[in-house]
């Protein structure tokens, strides 16, 4: 079995880590909304924001990261028993 064309294991890491970056995103904007609701709020601007969403938001991207480690585990996982293998 030739391993050197690695295209797969290579897509995998870089689909776990653009979906840990997007989770990574999406909690940082929730938080962020989060956070600054009370003090819009009072200002009058809340801009849309909704407390509900942005829990939900900040609950969703946690879960994308954590998905995302998970494809990033079973990726190393594959490419640790593919070198165990056949080097």
């Amino acid at each position: 079995m030739d391993i050197s064309n690695n295209s797969n294991i290579r897509g995998a890491f870089a689909s776990g880590l653009q979906g840990v970056q997007r989770g990574s995103e999406q909690v940082t904007q929730a938080s962020s909304d989060i956070a600054n609701l009370n003090s819009e709020s009072a200002q009058g601007n809340s801009a849309g924001v909704n407390l509900t969403d942005s829990v939900v938001d900040l609950k969703t991207g946690a879960l994308g990261v954590e998905a995302s480690a998970k494809v990033l585990d079973v990726a190393n996982d594959t490419l640790g028993t593919l070198l165990d293998t056949f080097a």
